[in-house]
């Protein structure tokens, strides 16, 4: 390899670096983003059951609690013969650059609606 050829191979690795840097904090953030989106879908059906055995909101939120979810939000309504809970929760987002379009943080929410007799 010439003496030029050594400099223009670093020159483009330099160039390239960031964008390589910049995707994957991007493929962290999304990974992050997908596996607690899952986390939350347990959750959801954590707290159906829970509901469907002693009806209290308090009840399955403190259960919730006691089993290390503390730092979700969780919503539960009825409607006749239907059950809706939502759960969400905040993701920071560590990738720079992709917070100023997503936002500082990422709401992950789950909302599922149930039969409930």
């Amino acid at each position: 390899m010439k003496k030029n050829q050594k400099g223009q191979a670093l020159i483009e690795f330099v160039l390239v670096l960031p964008v390589l840097i910049l995707l994957i904090f991007a493929f962290i953030d999304l990974g992050r983003i997908i596996l607690e989106n899952n986390r939350l879908e347990n959750i959801t059906t954590i707290a159906i059951s829970k509901y469907k055995e002693n009806n209290q909101y308090d009840e399955v939120l403190s259960y919730l609690k006691e089993m290390g979810y503390e730092d979700i939000e969780l919503s539960i309504t009825r409607e006749d013969n239907l059950l809706k809970i939502n759960v969400n929760k905040d993701i920071n987002i560590i990738t720079p650059g992709l917070d100023k379009i997503l936002g500082s943080s990422f709401d992950v929410e789950v909302e599922r609606v149930v039969n409930y007799e």
